[in-house]
């Protein structure tokens, strides 16, 4: 009876409504009469009884924002976006230019699975621009949507899609502890967290995420969903509200889910694995072809060279948290290696193994890379965009191939791996930052007011977090390691 109540007071939190993805089709087909583009929007929003809109973006950190606006008072914003003070915004601008200006995306448009009384929300995200409508420069959003431009200059759709992973937890007193004791992909024996993921994904897809399968992961109470392949600024929206989507949910539920990558030592941490491909303007994978290894293609392989070759000086991009180089430690499923393998999990970019038969009529749209070592705290509009100009920029520079290495690389030698010519990621937050802040690349990249703003916060970070840590504590790992201490705790007294 109890497990009955569970389940179906989930299923009630996400009455029947349209899928974002067909509402999305009722909002733009054309109108019967001359109206404008807002007027068609509006219209079909309060035809759909949408009485609320959340107007939805990011700061430089990736944390999102949002107002909330009634649905009779959103055509203004339609028509001609939305006012915030962007000084208040971490990271966008200071308290004598304040004035900043949201363009809203109306391709972007989700409906909220959670209703209160029946009433249903949209969401739009959103666009910074300044207040005579030029890209704002520190806006994530508008840093992507450039790099998507540029790689169409080039002949190129971009594509991606990602695995995000998360641990879950549960209350035993004032204590969090994980979900489960299950290792990867076992068979959920809990009726309740069964319904739970089951809903979770039924809600995520009502939201349009297109999520692919979830799963249990290595680790204790760990779980990874899968966002289909789409274009960058599609996913990296989609990452947004994916991760505030579960958050919510596992909270509603008695849950608390996280995104930290390291939260327990001695086990996996949690990624974020990006999967890339190119596309080209004739509808073939520029990634594929039949008569190389792996099926990968010359640019391919020039892509990953200019990742592999940029990622020690981007890596703040994708592993944004002091936390970060705390997962990216050899032995745990996270590759601090810059290489390439076929099927390789202790390399930084894999190869995922694809069969003829699934090649067969696809124009080769199944072959794509894998990188291994982001992590869900990145700003995934930076880390795209970073991702994408390295590559490209391998691509218009013909970089050589880099050699596939399919060897388990913690098994050999660090003189083995540099006569392999195999780098690695920074090994700590620290160097990170320098490396980031050095860079030429991240400058051009970001522009030099975003990039300049990034170091900063970051710093401030590393700063903060160093303050918080006294490393001149005596350890309980020093106590076990002292002669005649080895089996003695010694309490540690008050600071005077």
């Amino acid at each position: 009876m109890k497990l009955y109540a569970f389940t179906v007071g989930l299923l009630l939190s996400f009455p029947c409504f349209t899928h974002t993805q067909e509402m999305k089709a009722l909002l733009y087909q054309p109108a019967q009469t001359e109206l404008s583009i807002t007027d068609q929007v509006m219209r079909n929003l309060r035809s759909q009884d949408i009485q609320f809109i959340d107007v939805t973006f990011s700061d430089v950190l990736g944390n999102l924002k949002e107002i909330t606006v009634p649905t009779n008072k959103i055509g203004s914003a339609l028509k001609y976006g939305m006012f915030i003070d962007g000084s208040s915004i971490k990271g966008f601008t200071q308290i004598f230019e304040s004035d900043l200006c949201l363009e809203l995306d109306l391709e972007s448009l989700s409906v909220s699975p959670w209703q209160i009384e029946g009433i249903k929300t949209g969401r739009f995200f959103c666009t910074v621009v300044d207040a005579d409508g030029n890209p704002f420069a520190n806006d994530p959003r508008a840093v992507l949507q450039k790099e998507i431009e540029n790689a169409r200059t080039m002949g190129y759709t971009c594509l991606c899609g990602t695995e995000l992973e998360f641990f879950l937890f549960k209350k035993d007193g004032s204590v969090l502890i994980p979900v489960d004791n299950n290792g990867y992909c076992d068979v959920e024996t809990n009726a309740r967290m069964k319904a739970f993921k089951e809903t979770l994904v039924y809600a995520l897809n009502h939201l349009g995420l297109d999520i692919e399968k979830i799963h249990h992961e290595v680790a204790t109470g760990q779980l990874e969903v899968v966002l289909s392949y789409t274009n960058p600024l599609e996913l990296a929206d989609r990452i947004q509200l994916a991760k505030h989507t579960i958050i919510m949910f596992a909270a509603q539920s008695d849950y608390t889910a996280v995104f930290m990558p390291k939260p327990i030592k001695g086990i996996n941490g949690s990624g974020m694995h990006i999967h890339v491909s190119l596309m080209r303007e004739d509808g073939q994978n520029a990634f594929y072809d039949a008569t190389k290894e792996n099926y990968l293609s010359d640019e391919a392989r020039s892509f990953i060279t200019g990742l592999l070759e940029r990622a020690p000086e981007i890596n703040l991009l994708f592993n944004f948290d002091v936390n970060s180089a705390k997962r990216l430690v050899p032995g745990y499923e996270a590759p601090v290696f810059l290489c390439c393998g076929s099927k390789n999990r202790s390399a930084a970019i894999r190869v995922p193994d694809v069969s003829k038969a699934a090649l067969e009529g696809t124009n080769g749209k199944p072959v794509r890379i894998e990188l291994r070592w982001p992590d869900a705290s990145c700003n995934p509009y930076l880390a795209l965009a970073g991702l994408f100009r390295a590559g490209l920029e391998g691509i218009k520079n013909q970089a050589a191939p880099t050699p596939f290495i399919n060897t388990n690389l913690y098994h050999i030698s660090q003189q083995d791996r540099e006569t392999l010519g195999i780098k690695t990621l920074p090994a700590t937050f620290r160097e990170s930052i320098v490396l980031f802040e050095k860079s030429d690349f991240a400058q051009q990249l970001l522009g030099s007011s975003l990039h300049h703003e990034i170091a900063k916060l970051k710093r401030a970070e590393l700063e903060s977090f160093k303050a918080a840590t006294n490393p001149l504590a005596i350890t309980q790992w020093e106590h076990a390691h002292s002669t005649g201490l080895k089996d003695i705790q010694i309490k540690q007294c008050a600071a005077h």
